[in-house]
């Protein structure tokens, strides 16, 4: 390629060129890792709201909670969950006051991206309860 006789315009030109290539295509991958963490979220999501209204189709967290049988709660939890994923439940009534006094949980997390998911179960029995669960979930590295 030959440069005519100003060459510091055509250089200025070309330097300009290959910037705005590198801006493009920054801004080309940015956006698909955000995607990818969002559907690594929208995941871990989707399991945990999928294992709290399973465990509610039969009103069975409703009368685990009121029995206070924590041990069935984190049994049932451990078997629907794949072992890959950590997970801590906690149990607050409609007052947000912690009901389990046990850890629900199968260890410590491993993980700092942890997914919360809150869920509302009501009572089924006569004396009318409302509370709030939270499971939180996350991944083994």
């Amino acid at each position: 390629m030959r440069l005519k006789d100003d060459q510091r315009g055509q250089i200025r030109i070309i330097e300009a060129l290959f910037a705005s290539l590198l801006i493009l295509s920054t801004i080309a991958l940015v956006p698909s890792q955000l995607g990818a963490e969002q559907t690594h979220y929208s995941t871990l999501y989707s399991q945990g709201t999928q294992v709290l209204i399973s465990l509610d189709s039969n009103a069975m967290l409703s009368s685990t909670i009121e029995c206070g049988n924590w041990t069935l709660l984190k049994n049932c939890v451990q078997s629907m969950l794949p072992v890959s994923l950590w997970f801590n439940l906690t149990v607050f009534d409609s007052s947000m006051v912690c009901l389990n006094d046990v850890f629900v949980s199968n260890g410590s997390p491993v993980n700092d991206e942890i997914v919360a998911v809150n869920y509302v179960c009501a009572s089924s029995s006569a004396d009318y309860a409302v509370y709030i669960v939270q499971l939180q979930l996350a991944e083994v590295s």
